[in-house]
């Protein structure tokens, strides 16, 4: 799995009967026997300080375990602490929490208003605690192949005029082979561990070939 996690995750925004407080118990639960497993402290992670108040049982993990946003230093809470739990992410909070985890489990509460977790789940082969039983789906040759070639050219973040040119040659490859599903290829990409600035520039270049 990219960067080293062991075991992944995720309560999807798929439901909107699903209360909010039922997708934090399932992703709770989880992770606390992923800390009782590798006899570890977790760490929940959040995109702002307090945005966990209102949720029983985020409150409660938190009071027993360690609490960070990604504007705190990662040196503050350490590496290889243990299991992590983040909370309806963006794609800098995912960042965040992904290296965190590095050598151990993640589970990702997600927002329909945050970052799509489709592709990310897909690509690490992500838990689906409202489906446990159910396996996560199987890319194609033509789209691994193109996240491949996007992973290997993403270390400048898609910022400069090369990386930009070669992304823009891999996507329209992909479109005209298998068709763009951005949500796919951006959450792929960020299981690879792709930056969140990263993340928005290519998001921008596949809005840009939309518009085309």
């Amino acid at each position: 799995m990219a960067i080293s996690t062991v075991r992944a995750a995720w309560v999807p925004d798929d439901d909107p009967e699903r209360d909010w407080e039922l997708a934090a118990d399932l992703a709770v639960s989880w992770i606390r026997r992923e800390c009782a497993e590798q006899g570890a402290s977790g760490v929940l992670v959040l995109n702002a300080d307090g945005a966990h108040e209102s949720v029983p049982s985020l409150r409660s993990f938190a009071a027993e375990h360690t609490v960070t946003t990604p504007a705190a230093s990662r040196d503050r809470v350490g590496r290889g602490i243990g299991p992590v739990l983040a909370y309806v992410p963006d794609e800098k909070t995912l960042d965040f929490a992904m290296r965190l985890a590095r050598g151990s489990s993640l589970a990702v509460v997600e927002s329909a208003q945050g970052f799509a977790l489709r592709g990310w789940a897909n690509a690490l082969g992500a838990i689906d605690l409202t489906r446990p039983d159910e396996r996560s789906e199987e890319a194609g040759p033509g789209f691994a192949k193109a996240i491949d070639r996007l992973a290997f050219y993403k270390n400048n973040g898609f910022g400069d005029p090369f990386g930009k040119q070669q992304a823009l040659h891999i996507l329209q490859d992909l479109a005209n082979s298998e068709g763009l599903d951005p949500e796919a290829v951006l959450g792929a990409l960020a299981a690879r561990g792709a930056s969140s600035r990263a993340i928005r520039n290519l998001a921008k270049l596949i809005d840009g070939l939309g518009q085309r």
